[in-house]
C-alpha cells in the first residue's frame, strides 16, 4: 500500500511559463505604423514643396503678365495721345507748310512777289539782294524736334511816292512766305513835290525770311574719330 501512494508534491501540475514582452518586441510591433507615418510625412513635405514652387512660379508669371499688360496699356495711351495731337496740330502744320514756313526756302517765290508788288502798287523802283541762308539761334531754348529754324536776310530798296506804299509792300509780301522786318529806314529825296513818276521817298529795309527745315544729322564717322 505504501508503494501505490504518490507524493503530494508530485501530484501538483507545473504552472505554464509566460514571457514578458521587451521594448524590442514593442518596437517591432509599431515599426510598420512608423514607416507608414514617415512615408505620409515625406509625401506631405513633397506636396507642400511642390505647391510652394508652383505658387511662386504662378506669382512670377502673374507679375510678368501684369507688367506686359501695363506696358501695352502705356503704349495704347501714347498712341491715343499721338492721334489726338495729330488731329489737333496737323491742320496747323499743313497751313504752315503751305505758307512756306516748313520746308526748303523758295527764293524764286520771294523774287516774283517783289516784282509783282512793284507792278501792282506802281512803285517807282524796287531792288533787292539775298544773303545765304543761316541757322538762327534763340535767346531762349525752344524744342523744335527734328527741325531747325533758318533765316535768309533780304535787303530791299524801294522808291516810293508816299509812306503808305511801304506798308502796302510789306503786307503784300507776306503772301510769299514768313518773314520778320529787322529794320527799315525811310528818307526823303530831292524830287520836287509837283514832279510825277519820281520817287519822293526811298526805303531801305532788311527782312529775314524764315523757314523750318530738317535738322542736319550728326556725322557718325566724325564722332567716331573723336572717341578715345
Amino acid at each position: 500500500m505504501e508503494t501505490m501512494m504518490a507524493k503530494p508534491n508530485a501530484l501538483r501540475a507545473k504552472p505554464a511559463e509566460t514571457n514578458t514582452p521587451t521594448w524590442r518586441d514593442e518596437l517591432g510591433m509599431i515599426a510598420p505604423s512608423a514607416r507608414l507615418c514617415a512615408a505620409v510625412l515625406g509625401a506631405a513635405v513633397l506636396l507642400v514643396g511642390a505647391a510652394t514652387w508652383y505658387g511662386t512660379r504662378q506669382a512670377a508669371a502673374l507679375a510678368q503678365a501684369a507688367q506686359v499688360r501695363g506696358a501695352a496699356a502705356g503704349r495704347f495711351q501714347n498712341v491715343e495721345s499721338e492721334k489726338q495731337d495729330i488731329a489737333i496740330y496737323q491742320p496747323r502744320f499743313m497751313e504752315l507748310q503751305a505758307g512756306g514756313l516748313i520746308g526748303d526756302e523758295n527764293r524764286l517765290a520771294w523774287i516774283e512777289a517783289v516784282k509783282s508788288i512793284q507792278g501792282t502798287r506802281k512803285l517807282v523802283s524796287a531792288s533787292y539782294d539775298i544773303d545765304a541762308q543761316q541757322p538762327l539761334a534763340f535767346s531762349v531754348p525752344m524744342a523744335l524736334g527734328d527741325y531747325q529754324l533758318r533765316g535768309s536776310r533780304m535787303r530791299v530798296e524801294l522808291g516810293l511816292v508816299h509812306e503808305l506804299d511801304l506798308f502796302h509792300f510789306i503786307d503784300d509780301l507776306r503772301g510769299a512766305g514768313r518773314f520778320t522786318v529787322q529794320d527799315c529806314k525811310v528818307k526823303r529825296t530831292d524830287a520836287p513835290a509837283e514832279a510825277l513818276g519820281v520817287a519822293r521817298l526811298t526805303a531801305n529795309c532788311t527782312l529775314v525770311w524764315l523757314t523750318l527745315g530738317s535738322a542736319p544729322r550728326p556725322d557718325m564717322a566724325a564722332l567716331a574719330k573723336g572717341l578715345p
